[in-house]
């Protein structure tokens, strides 16, 4: 019976294949030789580590808490605790919702802040060119048209 999948699509091919060996190790068929050998003798658990080995990716990918692909590590330790990948009940989804919801926000706004900052280091520069440019005219409204102060510019390639 085919699983319905509540989640995003992947993001990218590294999320894929985490994604797919742990879709293998909840079917209980690893491709991996030790994995197999670890199910032959029963001993085959679903945790960061044996998904990492499954996909042929570097366990610190998944391990760490802000790791860079956070679903693929919450999908992993729900599977380990024995929990449903996807929530069961709509207040289950619901909290799973505001979750998803509070981190987006968080997200927002740092990317809003960083955009405001941008937008100023851009106004600021753009507000320092102008008065070079300004100086620079002042500069040449000054000098007499035949001459010039400016040193010539040897290119390199001469």
């Amino acid at each position: 019976m085919p699983r319905s999948r509540a989640t995003a699509p992947p993001i990218d091919p590294i999320e894929k294949d985490f994604l797919d060996a742990l879709e293998r190790l909840r079917d209980n068929v690893p491709q991996d030789r030790t994995l197999q050998a670890n199910k032959a003798r029963g001993r085959l658990k679903i945790n960061v580590s044996t998904v990492a080995q499954e996909a042929g990716r570097s366990r610190t990918l998944i391990a760490l808490e802000n790791c860079k692909y956070p679903r693929v590590r919450e999908l992993i330790l729900l599977a380990k605790d024995g929990h449903p990948a996807e929530p069961r009940t709509s207040s289950d989804l619901i909290d799973k919702l505001r979750q998803e919801i509070a981190v987006l926000r968080a997200e927002l706004k740092k990317a809003e802040a960083e955009t405001a900052a941008h937008f100023h280091a851009r106004e600021k520069a753009d507000r320092e060119a102008a008065r070079w440019r300004d100086a620079h005219a002042r500069i040449m409204r000054k000098q007499p048209a035949g001459e010039s102060n400016a040193a010539t510019a040897v290119s390199p390639r001469n």
